[in-house]
């Protein structure tokens, strides 16, 4: 232990000063219980890894009233008889942009006693401070915690404490959360929070209008009166809608009129002049605390060589063949193009790629003895680099998680874990790889038949199969059991969990801002900003968890067009993992077909959605955080958390929307809907009228449906022979249709249920539009 703790302190650099716990301390901690603590802070900063380590698995998860935002709450045992801990969204500002933001303010505003612990990245320390000048206008106690102390010093920067404590007259901790370091100085210091000692003067004109607001606010609310009216003069509507509750209609027209008289003086916006006050504040704040640390620390000049003469043209040498391939591969499907030309052509692009940025980094990074994390860095929001290498980071992801998560995992639990309630599996083999024979060792076979299997033998003891309470648990089309929690546990399960690890290496690695900048002006043109490729990303992992995340988008227009997108045009992964399967054992071509048809037409929806929806488009304001090594523990913490998050969100959604299915199988209404859509399939869109099962299926599992189709095609087929033109048609179609039961039920959780059904009677018609448009333009050409 004593090892660890020297080791730590070289790491910080510093000591960590722990205050001893004196009597009047231990008084103060065991009276705690009586206050709520609220973690409060910009987003990726580590709270949710303070939250962890002081909750553990005391966590509720529930959406915050009236909104779709959901707030963890937890207890923390370490005080007689705990206090509650509420985690808080991520916030750029208090003054909110987006509803996150608009939550993590009203938590502040609630009235109860409670204590702030802030949670400030250490190397930002002016993104935080603004936040601290808003809780102190609020006159709420806080806690700042300097957390990533460690890459704070990386920077070659150090940050004086004392310093900084005795200008704001609050106590101040660092820690490396994700390190536990620092843990129990933020633990013994919490009952010490006290009201930062900061008074920013804005100005004669906006005090004078904060004082008269100030008047008719009269101690309206548990926060300080000056908090209140700032924020009304920076017009916060939020805030304005939740005063209507308190103030006569009179009251409010009375300080709208002052917002226009001072506003009156000033060419920007008040809120933009408020801001800038602040910023000023803080600026000169920093100047006096904030020092370096010295000559920062260089790379090994051998680890430099190896990666900007070795890793650097190998891996760009081979990005450039890799796409010279695939350009190859598309061209040779109408063109005869002799091999020999063929590899020139390709050697001759990955050789051009590889000098380009081996000179181009040798030039503008080797000799200014740049870190390799922040060449990284800068890498990847390179014009012309940050393009191929996002097509060869969603290749691995693909890989990741559209292969081996979603085929491999989902077909071991599925089959041999879960497997059917009529027929046993056959059991799976304890098996290893051993590489230098190049040979798969069996240790023994397990005979294990499948869960359902025998949940199945135990059911039919007591009932026949035909009994309606069997088939409504273990009925192979819509069981509760068989379908819903086997769908749930078996299948998305393991695709959300590794696309939740793939997600948290992109977000620590400071990846996903940087795509963020680099999508935001095409985004722009579809009503959304940079800040929807978080949703959009994990579209590809699961629809349905990635409705739930555009919550964090600033408008409503935005979050509605989010969802239309991902519900219309953006394959989950196990779907995604299907057509690219069987699209690429019919024809590479068609594949790219599939791929420019999908994005083209989320585009054009896009863009008309940007033009029929009301509302105007936010700003896009978004922190290139430093490029860095991921740490394996923050984002194993993170995906547990976000698993254990979906899994209560999803799981109860799955079922009902098998319920859902079994009653309507039941009823006949899909019976009813097929025979209804046979004509629609066989004629307008060339397709077998067996396939219209298929698309039933997919309301259900979007994979299951484009399976069912693909073997109707081969059933159908010449010879068992595929019509190419046919399976593209129907692809397109399936990937277009309608979402899937479990997406669905959130897009009416998320956007309300006339949002909801608007969204499925419009992408209904159009995905078949476009399926009968595409089988025309095929026919043609």
């Amino acid at each position: 232990m004593e090892v660890c703790k020297e080791i730590t302190d070289k790491v910080l650099n510093v000591k960590l000063n722990e205050r001893a716990v004196t009597g009047n301390t231990y008084m103060n901690i065991k009276s705690a219980g009586t206050f709520k603590l609220a973690l409060v802070g910009n987003p990726n900063v580590g709270k949710s890894v303070i939250f962890g380590l002081l909750t553990g698995k005391y966590v509720t998860v529930s959406n915050y009233p009236g909104t779709t935002v959901e707030v963890s709450r937890g207890v923390y045992k370490g005080y007689e008889g705990g206090i509650e801990v509420i985690d808080t969204p991520g916030a750029n500002s208090l003054i909110p942009l987006s509803e996150d933001e608009a939550v993590a303010r009203d938590i502040l505003l609630e009235d109860y006693d409670k204590r702030i612990v802030q949670v400030i990245d250490a190397k930002n320390l002016r993104r935080g401070l603004l936040i601290t000048t808003q809780i102190a206008e609020m006159g709420l106690p806080v806690l700042l915690v300097l957390n990533m102390w460690d890459e704070l010093l990386d920077r070659g920067m150090n940050v004086d404490i004392n310093a900084l404590q005795d200008y704001l007259k609050i106590p101040i901790v660092k820690t490396i959360a994700t390190h536990k370091v620092g843990f129990r100085e933020l633990f013994h210091s919490v009952p010490l929070a006290s009201v930062p000692d900061i008074r920013i003067n804005y100005g004669r004109y906006i005090e004078e209008g904060i004082s008269r607001v100030g008047k008719i606010l009269n101690n309206l609310m548990v926060v300080n009166d000056r908090a209140l009216a700032i924020m009304l003069l920076s017009h916060d509507e939020s805030l304005e809608r939740k005063l209507k509750e308190k103030l006569p209609e009179v009251s409010l027209q009375e300080i709208a009129g002052i917002r226009e008289d001072v506003q009156r003086h000033f060419s920007n916006p008040l809120g933009y002049v408020i801001s800038i006050k602040r910023s000023h504040y803080v600026d000169s704040l920093i100047e006096k605390v904030t020092t370096a640390a010295g000559k920062e620390a260089e790379t090994r000049p051998f680890m430099r060589g190896v990666f900007f003469f070795f890793l650097v043209p190998l891996t760009t040498f081979l990005i450039g063949y890799k796409l010279m391939s695939l350009l190859m591969y598309a061209i040779t499907m109408k063109l005869q193009v002799s091999d020999v030309l063929e590899t020139v052509l390709e050697l001759s692009a990955g050789g051009i790629m590889s000098l380009y940025f081996t000179l181009y980094l040798y030039k503008n990074e080797f000799k200014t003895r740049s870190k390799i994390t922040e060449v990284l860095g800068r890498i990847t929001m390179h014009p012309i680099a940050a393009f191929p290498l996002l097509i060869i980071i969603l290749w691995i992801v693909y890989k990741w998680v559209g292969e081996f998560g979603s085929g491999v995992c989902v077909d071991f639990l599925e089959n041999k874990i879960f497997g059917s309630a009529e027929t046993p599996s056959d059991g799976f083999d304890l098996c290893v790889y051993i590489p230098f024979l190049k040979k798969v060792y069996t240790f023994t076979h397990i005979n294990f038949e499948g869960i359902n299997y025998y949940i199945g033998l135990l059911a039919q003891k007591i009932m026949s199969k035909d009994n309606l309470i069997y088939e409504l648990f273990l009925n192979a089309q819509s069981g509760l059991i068989q379908v819903g929690l086997t769908y749930a546990i078996a299948i998305v399960f393991p695709i959300v969990g590794f696309f939740f690890l793939a997600f948290g290496i992109m977000e620590d690695s400071g990846y996903l801002p940087r795509l963020g900048v680099m999508v935001d002006k095409t985004f722009k043109r579809i009503g959304l900003n940079g800040k929807a490729v978080l949703p959009m990303v994990l579209g590809l992992g699961c629809d349905t968890m990635a409705t739930m995340t555009t919550r964090i988008l600033n408008t409503k227009k935005e979050r509605i067009i989010a969802t239309l997108l991902l519900a219309l045009a953006v394959p989950c992964s196990a779907q995604l993992g299907v057509i690219a399967s069987v699209l690429g054992s019919i024809s590479g071509i068609y594949f790219a077909a599939y791929f420019l048809i999908i994005c083209s037409q989320l585009f054009f929806v896009g863009y008309l959605s940007a033009i029929i929806l009301p509302g105007a488009p936010s700003d896009f304001i978004m922190e290139i955080p430093p490029f860095r090594m991921p740490k394996l523990s923050n984002i194993f913490i993170k995906t547990f958390y976000r698993v254990n998050w979906f899994m209560k969100e999803a799981v109860p959604l799955f079922v009902l929307g098998t319920l859902v299915l079994f009653v309507a199988t039941k009823l006949g209404v899909l019976s009813f809907v097929e025979k209804i859509g046979q004509p629609v399939i066989g004629y307008f869109l060339g397709l077998p009228v067996e396939t219209t099962r298929g698309f039933i299926l997919g309301f259900l599992r979007r994979d299951y449906g484009a399976v069912s189709i693909f073997k109707v095609l081969e059933e159908q087929g010449v010879g068992h022979v595929i019509d190419p033109k046919q399976l593209l048609v129907s692809l397109v179609v399936i990937t277009l249709f309608i979402p899937c039961i479990a997406n669905f039920f959130v897009m009416i959780k998320e956007r309300g249920a006339k949002n909801a059904f608007l969204m499925f009677a419009f992408i209904l018609p159009y995905s078949i539009l476009v399926g009968g448009l595409l089988r025309i333009v095929l026919r043609l050409f």
